[in-house]
């Protein structure tokens, strides 16, 4: 993720490409003579694995990135009442 800063002028001619980029994640700040905005674009999140979770919490500082024994359980639980694969494609 990239954080791109553009003046109003470049935002104005280049809009489309800007809010595409901020659609993929980068970070576009718009500097005006006496202040900035940000272009916040609010698409679907990319999905991701439950390794690439797990790691997310694992790299966090602090207890945020460990899950409890409550947790577990509730995990294995639900894995256990449900072994059938799922089929992401049908989740929209």
């Amino acid at each position: 993720m990239a954080v791109i800063h553009i003046s109003e002028e470049e935002a104005a001619k280049n809009l489309g490409s800007l809010v595409t980029r901020a659609a993929q994640g980068d970070d576009i700040v718009i500097d005006g003579p006496t202040s900035s905005a940000k272009l916040v674009a609010h698409g679907r999140p990319k999905p991701r694995s439950g390794a690439e979770i797990l790691a997310i919490l694992e790299s966090l500082p602090g207890e945020r990135g460990v899950m409890d024994a409550d947790f577990a359980r509730d995990v294995r639980q639900f894995r256990e009442n449900h072994p059938e694969s799922l089929d992401g494609s049908k989740w929209d």
